[in-house]
């Protein structure tokens, strides 16, 4: 459904939703926002001053949703945003009003390695001015990963780690790069998560063949990238990566819950056995993600959108989602039968926490920024966002 529209400022007092908080749901409750704040959560009518009234009708009210991992939508690839820093801005804004219109207010363009994209993605983020709390910065997923575990990144992008190497990485990014995949057993590997975290970069491991048992994790601040996808498997006998967030909470654990790149048992397995605090839900959504299936073009070769995800049209291989958070949400919803809280954490509360963010998304609570959703039905369509 499109979006009804974007109220910003006043005092506003909504009444009679399912309001979305960290740790319940309130239903029939009330909120107070003024000036883009979150003054007051209401869970009893008697208690509500005495304002002029807006009823919800039981509309599910909750955080702004968080993209983590996302390539592009919309028809947008944020590989090829345009020619020109302003051409990219103006494309790079559009792709955020296409996920606000799906309930997303907080997006991490994710690039594979190369120069020219890097540099420009940096560039069209400076033009667009968008704020930091809206778009964190770049995620980049290699170039130190492993050939044998590269899933859908170009052959071509791939590099061996050297400082050298990483400095050239981190000068085109401009200082925008927020996360970086890395195969963690490559040559170097230690150097390289410590480099990251000095440069105030997240370190992720991914597109991996790791033996958990030989590996020696990055200290402070991590995460894993799209777990299971792309990485040394869950087994009886080598523990692979996916072995990790099983046996160590320390990680966030990226998960892609669009019903394609993970099976529905895997999916109720993380639910019971990782860590809610660290789980965040992805979609790896690449520039068919809410259109019709159909070819689109990234990097200058054919991709299919269809029922099994995005493809290489030539090979096959699955190399991203055509759905979005919400279609995350409603899937994860309807496969582990989840809480409706927990399962909003792991798109709203932890990836703020994991971006440093948790001052200004994730939560409805009295002082946060108003970054509200109002949803038609239950997570199928937009009818307002409320700053």
């Amino acid at each position: 459904m499109p979006l009804q529209g974007i109220l910003r400022g006043g005092q506003r007092l909504l009444v009679g939703g399912r309001f979305v908080l960290p740790d319940r749901v309130i239903e029939g409750g009330a909120l107070l926002v003024s000036e883009g704040r979150v003054v007051a959560v209401y869970e009893a009518a008697s208690e509500l001053p005495r304002l002029p009234r807006e009823e919800l009708g039981g509309a599910w009210v909750t955080p702004g949703l968080v993209e983590l991992h996302i390539h592009g939508a919309g028809g947008i690839g944020f590989d090829d945003l345009g020619e020109s820093p302003a051409e990219a801005a103006k494309a790079l804004r559009r792709a955020q009003d296409f996920l606000r219109s799906r309930g997303v207010t907080s997006f991490v363009p994710t690039l594979v390695y190369r120069e020219h994209e890097l540099a420009a993605l940096a560039a069209a983020i400076g033009e667009a001015a968008i704020s930091r709390p809206e778009l964190p910065g770049i995620y980049l997923e290699g170039p130190f990963v492993a050939a044998s575990h590269r899933g859908g990144i170009p052959a071509d992008t791939l590099r061996e780690y050297s400082s050298e190497a990483l400095s050239r990485v981190l000068s085109l990014g401009g200082g925008r790069i927020v996360l970086m995949t890395y195969a963690p057993e490559k040559n170097g590997a230690r150097d390289l998560a410590k480099a990251l975290a000095n440069s105030g970069i997240i370190p992720c491991l991914g597109h991996s063949d790791a033996d958990l048992d030989r590996l020696a994790l990055p200290e402070g601040n991590f995460s894993i990238t799209h777990l299971f996808n792309a990485m040394s498997p869950f087994s009886h006998k080598k523990a692979g990566l996916a072995m990790l967030p099983f046996v160590d909470r320390r990680p966030f654990v990226e998960l892609n819950a669009d019903g394609v790149h993970v099976g529905a048992t895997a999916l109720r397995a993380c639910y019971r056995a990782v860590d809610p605090d660290r789980l965040v839900l992805i979609s790896d959504a690449v520039v068919a993600a809410g259109l019709s299936h159909g070819d689109y073009n990234y990097y200058g070769m054919r991709i299919v959108s269809g029922d099994e995800g995005v493809r290489y049209a030539d090979s096959r291989v699955l190399m991203g989602s055509n759905r979005l958070a919400p279609e995350v949400l409603r899937h994860w919803l309807a496969v582990t039968g989840a809480p409706v809280h927990e399962a909003l954490r792991a798109l709203t509360v932890n990836p703020a926490r994991l971006l440093g963010l948790e001052a200004f998304r994730g939560a409805i609570a009295p002082g946060m920024r108003a970054d509200l959703v109002v949803w038609d039905g239950d997570f199928e369509g937009v009818r307002e966002i409320v700053e």
